[in-house]
């Protein structure tokens, strides 16, 4: 027989079991409207992938990146045209935004990433040609204070950095380089590495990079090129290993590559094709990295950019010319059907999903 006292914790025990069941996560997904100056921002039902429309965020100016801090309370915006960064607290509840601070920066910031310890903010700027380091308050706020700038060259693009954050590379669209830095383990400063600079055939283009979760791999899509080429990471360097065509072998009506995203289990690629309006699959080799392509799933006109949702089971996709969000249930075997289309305000230029436990 169960004594009353172990009884009574017993049914505690349940009790806090199914009160944690009950608090489901949700999901908000931000998108950059650069012609309203704002941030469109809808919540996504996780069972269906459908999105609710709750709000446009006026930031007064053209929106472009946007990344988001490890615990998932800050967003990072990029005011492009500006010149300027601005970090938001996120609400938990209804995914409101609160303004924390807006820094000068440098014209076009193409491209941010949070440190996982939110200590600073890395930043690309395209039409400057430079890459920093922001610092972060306790809150996740960017600080103005004694920034850290590097000059690399025109169209810098992208950022990855290693799980270790001792490494991070920086994608080039214009003269065809991916830069490679070196991280204080303080997250102070960077520097150069000891080969700072991987050259890539001409009229290729970088633009954005990821890396493996838990291999030496990096992909990269390579603007002008319509393709994507894989990396092995030796010794912290690149070193390149194939090239595969983003776009059918009987596409000759040009385009450029833009958003390249990795699933968050490494064993799939995806990549926006504009011009060909297309998303192209690419399944990960677990053991040697290589890429086989899958083919290229139809979406709105110059998709941009596009985001995976946390749980894997959905893609959202913006069409910049015509103003439009496409919606993707995403098979278990990496591939994408499409499942539905929302009307976005104008010209939606980046993505960004936020899952909050």
């Amino acid at each position: 027989m169960i004594k009353r006292r172990h009884y009574l914790q017993l049914l505690l025990g349940l009790a806090v079991a199914c009160s944690a069941a009950s608090i489901q996560a949700r999901t908000f997904l931000y998108v950059s409207l650069a012609s309203d100056n704002g941030l469109a921002v809808y919540e996504v039902n996780e069972t269906t992938g459908k999105l609710q429309y709750l709000r446009l965020h006026d930031l007064g100016t053209d929106p472009g990146p946007m990344s988001v801090s490890a615990d998932k309370k800050t967003i990072y915006v990029a005011l492009r045209n500006a010149g300027k960064l601005a970090s938001f607290s996120l609400s938990s509840e209804d995914g409101v935004l609160k303004h924390l601070t807006t820094v000068t920066a440098e014209p076009d910031p193409a491209y941010h990433w949070p440190d996982v310890k939110g200590r600073y903010l890395l930043s690309a700027y395209y039409r400057t040609g430079k890459v920093a380091l922001h610092h972060l308050d306790s809150r996740g706020a960017i600080l103005s204070a004694k920034p850290q700038w590097y000059p690399t060259a025109v169209n810098a693009h992208g950022i990855a950095v290693d799980k270790a954050n001792r490494k991070f590379y920086v994608t080039h669209t214009g003269p065809n380089v991916i830069y490679q830095f070196d991280l204080d383990p303080s997250g102070k400063s960077f520097k150069p590495a000891a080969h700072p600079v991987v050259r890539t055939p001409e009229k290729t283009g970088p633009r954005h990079i990821a890396l493996h979760p838990n291999k030496p791999f990096a992909y990269a899509d390579n603007e002008q090129g319509n393709s994507i080429t894989f990396f092995r990471i030796v010794k912290g360097n690149l070193q390149a290993v194939q090239t595969l065509s983003t776009v059918p072998a009987d596409w000759d009506q040009g385009g450029a590559c833009a958003r390249l995203e990795m699933s968050a289990d490494g064993q799939h690629v995806y990549v926006a094709n504009r011009g060909h309006n297309s998303i192209a699959t690419f399944r990960v080799d677990r053991q040697s990295g290589r890429l086989t392509a899958m083919g290229q799933v139809p979406t709105e006109a110059n998709p941009r950019s596009f985001a995976i949702h946390q749980n894997g089971r959905f893609v959202y996709a913006g069409g910049q010319d015509t103003d439009r969000l496409a919606i993707f249930s995403r098979a278990a075997d990496g591939r994408l059907k499409r499942i539905g289309t929302v009307q976005a305000g104008k010209r939606p230029w980046w993505l960004q999903l936020v899952t909050i436990p």
